[in-house]
């Protein structure tokens, strides 16, 4: 029925009323008809439903098949039924007309009464959607699972990620290189090691090399929240998720050769492990969906149709409401309020501990080296947000304690973090440091420390590396008219060995008796402390294409005098000043910038420097350029220019830098170079890339063609927060992971025409999660689809089109009554072969011209064919068999009814 019979009906009902109550032939529209609509629930479709449409309603005729069809669950089916199996008004004027996108249309706000439903009827999609109570809607599970398991068909592989620099000037050359590798092995286990190499070389000097094996270690995974480590190890595994949370700021945990065993929190679900409220938002169009806690964004969602779960990670922690303001085609359609709380996650509430023995291994010292070193660390949850931890240490016979108390208090506008920790050593040594941060729209950070170790008593002793020093720091920074506000003030002071004349503090004479000889100079602690203020302005503004930064403040500087360095006071004012421009274009971008930065210290000439910079970026297929250049010059007479590049394609990432400098009386030359890459040795073969970490990775192999002539890019592969990348036909590529993360790999076709065919991803597009552990590898194959779409006219030798044939050799329509055809194959094919009615032709393909993808073969002469001379490969096919049959060009095989029976 359509819409100008239904605005006919309404239009003349009420004339006709006293004549006939229904005009002639809208009898079906005012008593009802039933149709064949498809039913949904915020994009959960029930298939086509019988509805009984009229004027002014809409009757489900299956409610209980459609209820069920709609996933809802048993308590639901009950209290809706009755409403389900009643008329519903039809709601048609709250539509998307015409397939347009107003914004707010398709959507009803879910009824407020558990037994209640609303019905929209779209008649233009021929869809019936219900709207019901928010209580009902089944909305995506979250995995309930509170630890990770390791992606499905990971191998064991060896990984291994280098990175290279070199750089030099007029007097010196130097070269480094670091490594990590890591080897898979058994299910649970891992080897792990890291080493840099450095070379340096100066013309009046000579050389130096020094390679330094920074780890080398065997990690076994006891489970999923327990590990057993031997080797050579450092602290660093000890206050990440991989060994735990142990912030341990002054307790001696040097790199030693031996034991460590402990609990972990590699494994561990972060969705699941935190506790929050879920927050649910009803789309009935692809939506932007800003979250606010009051007057601040929380975060900006760019959702689709349906029933969506908000991802609230990244919320505050606390108890407060949140504003979801939801936005159609940047529209804002209507605001909902949903409350939220979100609390620690379960891994504070469970404890955590190590323990690690054997001997010390010092990296730039010998001293201390091989002493037998014994450590331990456990942390208690005294409450939500208050944890304390113990760590001891006992290093040839010294021993060490420290304890920490950590607490933490989130609120709707405020954040409250506060660490406390003491330290305590039997030879004397102690220290404490205190940090707190408060968080409610400024940020208020305040920072103290005091150590007293060996460095106190001047004993050249790297046991407790605490030194002799007090230090405090505070700063508040605060948004402020568009920019933000910084104040920072810092007060360190340091004591140093000196030495004195006994006593020479206490009687000027008493060394400088002449009858005396004089005695030996004797230790003695010499304070060096700095005082610094510093308060500043930066501001960002910004119109289409320009930016501007400014930056304006203020300092003073106060180091007090010792015995060899007189006092010093230096104060003043810095301005600072930037215009940038970014202009897109369709081959790359291109950014300048100028810029003008002054300082004005005390009792000196102002000190300005003037800038200009040109960079541009461009990314083609699978690689990455950008060339950069930039001026600088001072009112001091000294200058410079350099000029870079960096280069990032499948086989790693490449920066090149020439510089030049010149002031008064001399002249500088330098240059620099780095390379970083990364591979993988599997039993399957050698995969190389790039990235910055590589202890595990996804192996993406994409399938190759047999035209030679067909190159260029297959799909599109984004792993994680990752910048999509270009995969080309025939690819090997290794795409470096970081083990014990939850990552995502979207695979899509790729958006290119300049192909001689059209190539897609076939049956494993899409997103696929991965979670990794060190030393594992997960193979991803690309299989593809080639399509070479061929279009032109038949003809036969006397020049007549061939219309209506039927074309053998690709499941397509047949020509049209002029002898077109537009004909699809997997391969490139050289000859079409078609049918018309009995005649078998053959016609040669050759391509006169390219558009895009498709291949122009205008009029093509065809030649009668001989049923023999018919490839097998296409004589064989079943539905060639069938029509060859149906013009007796073949003969009909008879079929036996059961092996052995004679026909």
């Amino acid at each position: 029925m359509t819409r100008l019979a239904m605005a006919l009906a309404l239009a003349l009902a009420p004339t006709l009323a006293h004549a006939r109550s229904v005009p002639a032939g809208f009898e079906d529209l005012v008593e009802g008809q039933t149709e064949q609509l498809d039913v949904s629930l915020f994009g959960q479709s029930a298939g086509l439903s019988p509805v009984r449409v009229t004027l002014d309603e809409v009757q489900l005729l299956e409610p209980q098949r459609v209820a069920q069809a709609l996933g809802l669950s048993t308590e639901a089916q009950a209290a809706l039924l009755p409403a389900l199996s009643q008329p519903m008004p039809r709601n048609s004027h709250l539509a998307c007309r015409f397939g347009g996108a107003a914004a707010g249309c398709g959507y009803m706000a879910p009824p407020e009464d558990p037994a209640a439903v609303h019905a929209l009827y779209d008649e233009g999609e021929g869809v019936l959607r219900l709207f019901i109570a928010q209580q009902w809607i089944p909305g995506q599970t979250p995995d309930a699972h509170r630890f990770h398991n390791v992606t499905a068909n990971a191998e064991n592989a060896w990984l291994h990620r280098q990175t290279f620099n070199i750089s030099g000037g007029r007097d010196y050359q130097s070269l480094s290189a670091q490594g990590a590798g890591t080897l898979g092995l058994f299910k649970r286990g891992h080897v792990a090691g890291e080493w840099n190499y450095n070379r340096q070389h100066y013309r009046r000097s000579g050389s130096r090399d020094d390679f330094q094996l920074d780890s080398a270690y065997y990690r076994h995974d006891l489970g999923q929240e327990h590990y057993l480590q031997i080797g050579l190890m450092d602290r660093r595994n000890l206050s990440s998720t991989q060994g735990g949370t142990f912030a341990f700021g002054m307790l001696p945990l040097d790199r030693f050769r031996g034991v460590r065993a402990g609990t972990t929190y590699a494994y561990v679900d972060a969705d699941g492990a935190m506790q929050a409220s879920p927050l649910t938002v009803l789309l009935a169009r692809d939506a932007r969906v800003d979250a606010f806690e009051g007057e601040r964004l929380l975060q900006t969602f760019y959702l689709q149709a349906g029933v969506n779960q908000l991802d609230t990670r990244s919320f505050p922690m606390g108890s407060y409401s949140v504003t979801l303001r939801i936005y159609e085609d940047g529209v804002l359609v209507r605001s909902e309020d949903a409350p939220f709380d979100k609390g620690g996650d379960w891994t504070d509430t469970r404890l955590q501990w190590f323990v690690q023995g054997g001997q010390r291994d010092e990296r730039r010292s010998r001293i201390g080296d091989g002493e037998h070193a014994l450590q331990a660390g456990v942390r208690f949850p005294l409450a939500r947000d208050l944890a304390l931890t113990a760590g001891v240490a006992d290093i040839a016979g010294f021993s060490y304690g420290e304890l920490r108390l950590d607490v933490r208090r989130q609120f709707a506008t405020q954040d409250l973090r506060g660490a406390f920790s003491v330290l305590r050593g039997s030879d004397g040594s102690s220290g404490q440091q205190h940090q707190l941060s408060y968080r409610r729209r400024a940020s208020w950070n305040l920072y103290q420390q005091r150590m007293r170790g060996n460095a106190c008593r001047f004993q050249d002793d790297s046991r407790d590396r605490l030194g002799c020093s007090d230090s405090l720091s505070g700063s508040m920074s605060l948004p402020l008219a568009g920019g933000s506000a910084y104040v920072g003030y810092t007060r360190r002071q340091t004591w140093r060995p000196a030495q004195a004349l006994p006593g020479f503090d206490e009687d000027p004479l008493e060394g400088l008796l002449p009858w005396l000889p004089p005695d030996p100079l004797r230790p003695r602690r010499e304070a060096q402390r700095s005082r610094t203020w510093q308060a500043s302005y930066s501001r960002t503004d910004r119109w289409g294409e320009f930016s501007v930064s400014s930056r304006a403040g203020v300092w003073q500087q106060h180091n007090d005098g010792n015995t060899n360095t007189p006092s010093s006071r230096d104060r003043g004012v810095f301005l600072s000043f930037a215009l940038s421009r970014l202009q897109n274009g369709e081959r790359g971008s291109s950014q300048r910038r100028y810029a003008v930065d002054a300082r004005q210290p005390e009792h000196q000439r102002p000190d300005v420097t003037y800038s200009v910079a040109q960079s541009l970026r461009q990314e083609v297929d699978a690689t990455y350029r950008e060339a950069n250049a930039e001026l600088r010059a001072t009112n001091n007479e000294r200058y410079s220019a350099t000029v870079g590049g960096q280069l990032q394609n499948p086989w790693g990432q490449t920066g090149v830098t020439v510089g030049g400098y010149r002031q008064p009386g001399r002249s500088e030359f330098s240059y620099s170079a780095n390379h970083a890459s990364s591979f993988a040795l599997s039993r399957r073969g050698l995969y190389w890339g790039g990235g910055a970490t590589a202890d595990a990775g996804l192996a993406v192999q994409v399938d190759d063609t047999d035209d030679f002539d067909l190159r260029g890019v297959a799909a599109e592969l984004q792993v994680g927060g990752s910048r999509r990348q270009r995969l080309n036909l025939g690819e090997r590529r290794l795409m470096p992971l970081q083990a014990y993360q939850s990552h995502r790999a979207d695979l899509q076709d790729a958006s290119t025409v300049d192909g001689i065919a059209s190539v897609r991803v076939s049956g494993v597009s899409g997103m696929r999660p991965l979670f990794l552990s060190p030393g594992r590898l997960v193979r991803m194959p690309v299989p593809i689809e080639v399509t070479y779409t061929f279009v032109g006219s038949a003809r036969d030798v006397a020049g007549l089109p061939l219309g209506g044939a039927r074309i053998l050799n690709a499941p397509v329509v047949g020509t049209s009554a002029n002898g077109g055809f537009v004909a699809d194959f997997p391969r490139r094919e050289k000859t079409l072969y078609l049918l018309q009615d009995d005649r078998l032709l053959q016609c040669p393909l050759q391509v006169r011209e390219r558009r895009s993808v498709v291949l122009l073969v205008g009029a093509v002469q065809c030649e009668p064919l001989a049923v023999a001379q018919l490839p097998a490969e296409i004589r064989q096919q079943a539905r060639v068999t069938r029509l060859l049959q149906e013009q007796a060009l073949i003969a009909v095989v008879p079929q036996t009814a059961a092996t052995g029976e004679t026909p």
